[in-house]
């Protein structure tokens, strides 16, 4: 909702304003009006509307004079002049003074719809403008940290308050789903709300479903307070929402240097809503580990997972794995790094029966090998554990592979899928994917039981195509190039003649010789 000051000397005027904004111009509220210059800029100054709409000649002090006096003292509000005097001077006075817009005496409902829908226009673009710069710089800080040559200007901007004696927390939200923009917005309110006893706070998107809370407070900010705030913002959103939220909140340190470590922390904490599922609230310091070892996965349990793997018993390999989570999800003080060791190991066990060739040609372990990060993309255990027992059914399947008794060897079956596809875009990379190759390994093999680069043997094939169909068929070259798999008729002709000596259409005469 924009707010609207109206100032003129006629009482009659501003009324009539009035009604005309209430009637045509919804997206406005009238906050104030004033009837001298005097009146209007104490005004302006006290209710800091987005638009005034003021005569120019009043009394005591014109509608030129409050204008720069505003600007003077830093209003940021966008003038309309409206004046029965259509005088040269006065019109560029007001340019002088920045102000774009005017309206003329009497007033038209449609001119001051118009004028008014075009200021607003130019505010809502100039604060979308403010608030990207804003949330670059403070992502800027947040992701490389602060540094006091680049960003102590801009630091003073964000935190108006002097933060050498403050202290700063951050407290990133994650949201089940991605928020449409109306949902941002009271994201945004209801951060900024909740968290009002604050000295000072920044709300920003940071990415995704992600809000990054920072909050700036002199002296300590108590932790558990804290929490209690996060909790009741969580409630929030999901009573009025219906949206699931999780939030991770790192410690408070000195500001505005610790922003950047606290905001690492928070996503860290968050990262832990794998172990911990989803709606929940997690500090920084739960997250850090124990002194007490963490007891790893039992050894006979490892020993009958390789067992159902080279029997390639898939559903014994599953419920080994769901032995394995239910003790997993026992371990109260397990740390994010235990657990991709725990993963690692059940994944290792399973590819102890696999040939290096096989591991090499498919890169499977590269495949499954998660990072601390890569963990927490999963939003629970149970998520987790099934991504494992897809993995697991995925290196059955090349177990299977390895013992078929009479399979035939890999290059064989992709000259065979070639023959059945060459009309289509054919590339290493598809082949890689579709027969779990990894693409160097296998244009090097391709090379060696062929004599032949793929590429040219892809050619020779549809080449060879090509010529039954200029022999067999009347079909049209540029018909003919489509169905071998070429785009451009030109490039395939040369192709043509580069590979058999002469073009499509000497080739077909020859054959009807």
């Amino acid at each position: 909702m924009m707010r609207l000051v109206l100032v003129d000397d006629e009482k009659g005027i501003t009324d009539g304003l009035k009604t005309l904004v209430r009637r045509y111009l919804p997206q406005c509220e009238v906050v104030g009006t004033a009837h001298n210059g005097n009146e209007g800029w104490k005004l302006v100054q006290e209710m800091q509307p987005d638009i005034v709409i003021t005569d120019i000649r009043m009394p005591q002090s014109d509608g030129l004079s409050m204008i720069r006096r505003l600007i003077e003292s830093g209003s940021r509000a966008k003038f309309i002049i409206l004046s029965g005097y259509a005088e040269f001077e006065y019109a560029k006075k007001g340019i002088e003074l920045g102000v774009k817009f005017y309206i003329n005496k009497p007033v038209e409902e449609e001119e001051l719809e118009d004028c008014v829908t075009k200021v607003i226009a130019e505010i809502n673009s100039e604060k979308a403008q403010s608030r990207h710069w804003h949330d670059f710089v403070l992502k800027d800080v947040l992701v490389t940290g602060y540094d006091p040559q680049t960003h102590e200007g801009h630091i003073s901007y964000l935190f108006p308050l002097p933060v050498t004696r403050y202290d700063c927390a951050c407290i990133l939200v994650e949201f089940g789903c991605e928020p449409g923009m109306v949902q941002e917005d009271y994201v945004l309110r209801q951060a900024r709300d909740v968290f009002k006893p604050y000295d000072q706070l920044q709300v920003i998107r940071y990415e995704g479903s992600q809000f990054a809370v920072l909050v700036m407070h002199e002296g300590k900010i108590n932790e558990e307070y804290l929490i209690q705030d996060v909790r009741r913002l969580q409630e929030e959103f999901s009573r009025v929402l219906g949206i699931s939220v999780s939030a991770g909140i790192g410690r408070a340190y000195p500001a505005p240097a610790g922003l950047s470590t606290s905001f690492d922390e928070a996503q860290q904490s968050l990262w832990y809503k794998v172990m911990k599922g989803n709606h929940v609230v997690i500090a920084f310091r739960e997250t850090e580990p124990s002194s007490s070892a963490v007891a790893l996965l039992a050894e006979e349990e490892l020993v009958l997972l390789e067992t159902c793997m080279e029997q390639m018993d898939n559903v014994g390999s599953a419920e080994v794995i769901h032995r394995i989570f239910r003790a997993i999800e026992k371990q109260s003080n397990l740390h994010l790094a235990d657990l991709q060791h725990q993963i690692l190991l059940i994944l290792v066990s399973s590819m102890r029966r696999i040939s290096f060739t096989q591991l090499q040609m498919n890169d499977l372990l590269g495949k499954y090998l998660l990072s601390v990060e890569e963990l927490a993309r999963f939003k629970t255990l149970e998520e987790l554990k099934l991504w494992v027992i897809q993995a697991i059914d995925r290196i059955s399947d090349q177990n299977k592979i390895r013992q078929a008794p009479k399979k035939k060897d890999v290059i064989s079956e992709i000259k065979e899928y070639v023959a059945a596809h060459y009309d289509s875009n054919i590339t290493l990379a598809d082949l890689s994917a579709r027969f779990y190759i990894n693409p160097f390994y296998l244009s090097q093999l391709f090379k060696e039981k062929t004599g032949d680069t793929y590429l040219s043997y892809l050619m020779g094939v549809r080449m060879n195509k090509a010529k039954e169909l200029l022999m067999d068929t009347d079909l049209k070259v540029y018909e003919i190039c489509q169905r071998v798999g070429y785009a451009d008729t030109s490039h395939f002709s040369k192709l043509f003649e580069r590979m058999v000596g002469c073009t499509p259409t000497e080739y077909r005469k020859k054959c009807k010789i």
